[in-house]
């Protein structure tokens, strides 16, 4: 007869093989407080919010002031740019005007 903690630990250790190593590695932190986050995925976050805001890009202009003054630097890819817009086209009539 097993014992059940043994059985458990292999259970979870099987489990563990797995997984991918950086997710034990975030879980681990997460137990004792510790949030890690995915630096790139932070930065697209913050260049998804500030290309929905409908500022004109001042709100984006502001926050790199702000950073530049405290030494450090907005390092996200510029907001794309809008597509030149052009007048639509008007319609044509055709046959006979009268």
């Amino acid at each position: 007869m097993t014992d059940p903690r043994e059985e458990l630990l292999r259970q979870i250790k099987a489990i563990r093989d797995k997984m991918d190593p950086k997710l034990v590695e975030r879980a681990k932190l997460a137990v004792f407080g510790k949030v890690p986050y995915d630096s790139a995925n932070a930065k697209e976050a913050v260049g998804h919010f500030l290309d929905a805001r409908d500022d004109g890009g001042a709100f984006r202009r502001k926050l790199a002031q702000a950073l530049k003054a405290e030494g450090a630097g907005l390092d996200l890819e510029p907001p794309p740019a809008a597509p030149p817009t052009t007048p639509p086209v008007k319609p044509r009539r055709g046959g006979r005007m009268t």
